[in-house]
């Protein structure tokens, strides 16, 4: 089935788009399992002319976040909690990063600056786009990109000196 094919190729980067994101596993599940199930469910309305399947679907589990964000189902926002440096994850959200300290640095890191600073740099580094189309996929300026994430870049750069 086409769909399955889908599926597959594009798991990996919606799962961690969304992680990026909520920085939390059980939460990112969720949203992604009901970002997929939209997206078989309207499958027959999903053009590759118009879209990668990729992009497709990003863009509804993107949704569902923001979604449930709104309706309160996600019990704390990364930016809304003070982080001691020491102690800023559970042993939940590091399950498949056991050894490897750069990751587990990193997620500390991104938990230290706002939902959407951490969005603009997950989409600049992670999957690679110009401010100019970070600005497009946000509705703000190409510029306030290119602040906004060289802040956030600084912002863990000093976190990250005082952790070692």
């Amino acid at each position: 089935m086409e769909f399955e094919r889908y599926y597959r190729e594009s798991y990996k980067g919606v799962y961690n788009y969304i992680y990026a994101r909520v920085l939390n596993r059980a939460d990112t599940e969720d949203i992604v399992s009901e970002a997929y199930i939209k997206a078989a469910k309207s499958f027959d309305r999903f053009d590759p002319s118009r879209a990668a399947f990729g992009t497709w679907v990003t863009t509804i589990a993107r949704n569902c976040m923001i979604s449930r964000m709104r309706k309160g189902k996600q019990e704390v926002l990364a930016e809304d909690v003070s982080y001691d440096l020491d102690t800023v994850a559970t042993s939940d959200e590091y399950t498949g990063l056991e050894g490897n300290n750069d990751a587990i640095m990193l997620v500390k890191l991104l938990k230290l600056i706002s939902e959407e600073d951490r969005e603009m740099v997950v989409l600049k580094y992670r999957d690679g786009l110009k401010n100019k189309e970070i600005a497009e996929i946000l509705g703000i300026n190409a510029s306030t990109v290119g602040t906004r994430v060289q802040r956030a870049l600084e912002k863990m750069r000093a976190a990250a000196e005082r952790m070692q």
